[in-house]
């Protein structure tokens, strides 16, 4: 009679711990956080792109993570992420972690526009590695057309080569009237990828790409053209300096010839008259 009370205290105290156990056992919401780091900042249609997830707990317990990931909208039955059961990471209390990169395929299909997803974590929580599974709130991102693609490419070149024509610092009048239409070219394209009129923009940089050359091209012939009137004036100049030298030489010559005596012609020298003797007659 008296082992009645021992036994039920017994049983009431199992049942504490459990329901104890339990209430440590889910991982609130507000118990931790994550910021993510991508590859890219622009994310397009068919784009295999990279995330990296950081996590902060702000738990009182130690965290034994097991797996992690993102589910998106436009697959709710896929989870990217790995299964990192077999090589936990455990994470103490207040700590942070820096998970290793998540590779993502954007399908080709997937709609033009923002779309939700949020990042999952598994794991155990406490010493008594008790299982949780905590969800970020729902987070967004923005997919482009896959025609952004290509025009970023084609921004990307027009870019490089305009900085190339920048630092020739083109002198040519018919140059840089073309350098300044291929700008309001490109300045147009990009106005109109903000309103997301991929296919217009698309042409308008093309169009500026078009043009930069072209004046690329025009300042390569002027400066061609510059290049042979500089020669035509180096051998003018040559010609102009030895038709002087010969000239100076000339004259020299006639000068000298000048200021030299004209030779004296051989004159019969007057031959004295013979001496006769003269004697007077007696």
């Amino acid at each position: 009679m008296k082992a009645f009370p021992i036994k039920l205290m017994a049983v009431s105290i199992s049942i504490i711990c459990v329901l104890s156990i339990g209430f440590v056992s889910a991982l609130e919401s507000d118990e931790a956080s994550v910021s993510l780091f991508w590859s890219v900042q622009t994310v397009y249609q068919g784009d295999v792109i990279t995330v990296k997830i950081t996590f902060t707990s702000s738990s009182t317990d130690q965290l034994t993570i097991v797996g992690y990931g993102l589910q998106f909208d436009w697959d709710p039955d896929k989870f990217y992420g790995p299964d990192i059961s077999a090589n936990p990471v455990t994470i103490p209390s207040y700590g942070t972690h820096i998970f290793d990169p998540i590779t993502i395929q954007i399908p080709v299909n997937a709609s033009i526009g923002a779309h939700s997803y949020f990042v999952g974590v598994d794991g155990a929580q406490g010493y008594s590695l008790t299982d949780f599974s905590w969800d970020s709130p729902a987070l967004t991102i923005q997919v482009h057309s896959a025609i952004g693609r290509i025009y970023s490419d084609l921004a990307a070149q027009f870019d490089s080569k305009l900085d190339n024509a920048s630092s020739a610092n083109f002198e040519s009048a018919e140059a840089k009237s073309l350098l300044q239409q291929a700008q309001f070219e490109y300045a147009l394209s990009r106005s109109l990828t903000t309103e997301e009129k991929w296919s217009e923009a698309l042409l308008h940089v093309q169009n500026a790409t078009n043009i930069l050359d072209q004046a690329s091209a025009a300042e390569q012939r002027s400066e061609e053209q510059a290049g042979d009137l500089q020669t035509l004036l180096f051998y003018g100049a040559i010609a102009a300096i030895a038709v002087i030298i010969a000239v100076s030489i000339i004259i020299v010559i006639m000068r000298k010839r000048r200021k030299q005596p004209e030779p004296v012609e051989d004159q019969p020298v007057d031959q004295p008259l013979e001496t006769q003797d003269f004697t007077p007659e007696e």
